[in-house]
């Protein structure tokens, strides 16, 4: 594995951990994602003025009408806009967990299909998984991260998610695992 200046370390085309240290990284990494976000709007107007309303759709859905949230490479629409609210997940659980657990700092970032939990402690004292639904039972994808958080020997469990329809919560605890808390980080 090989690293570059902004910290991502990459295995493949689709698997990248980035090592975070501080809240300023967290920006770094936000306005990436931010920045291909407005790349893409960009390129969907002039898509969208041109195009023939199916060719237009058939364009965002099978070709690579937008951009990857981190690397300079073109991607399918539908994939960055599930890629872009993955990661703005991982970045707004990570800056709350510098809130609550500070010392635990610095904090793996698992982006993209990269193994282990989304995100962990480099202590090992807590590990994460985050995403971004709908709904978070959708899919089961709630109970699935409860799940693979609980398996792992971190002292700290969490599941993080952004929901627009769900509230900004605390950590609160479910039933059936009590081992792990579910924080909903809302959505803005």
């Amino acid at each position: 594995m090989s690293n570059n200046d902004s910290g991502i370390s990459r295995k493949g085309a689709m698997d990248s951990t980035q090592l975070i240290h501080s809240t300023g990284e967290l920006d770094e990494l936000e306005n990436q994602v931010i920045a291909a976000a407005k790349r893409t709007v960009d390129a969907l107007r002039k898509l969208l003025s041109e195009a023939e309303p199916l060719h237009a759709f058939s364009q965002m859905k099978f070709e690579p009408s937008g951009f990857h949230p981190t690397d300079d490479r073109s991607l399918n629409l539908i994939e960055q806009i599930n890629q872009t609210f993955t990661y703005l997940a991982s970045v707004h659980a990570t800056r709350w967990l510098f809130q609550y657990h500070p010392d635990a700092a610095p904090f793996r970032l698992h982006l993209g299909t990269a193994r282990g939990t989304d995100i962990e402690s480099l202590d090992g004292s807590i590990a994460a998984e985050t995403f971004a639904s709908v709904d978070p039972a959708n899919n089961r994808k709630l109970d699935k991260d409860i799940d693979k958080v609980g398996c792992t020997a971190a002292a700290h469990k969490y599941v993080f998610y952004i929901c627009p329809r769900d509230r900004i919560s605390d950590a609160t605890i479910l039933k059936r695992n009590a081992q792990v808390k579910i924080v909903s980080l809302g959505w803005k």
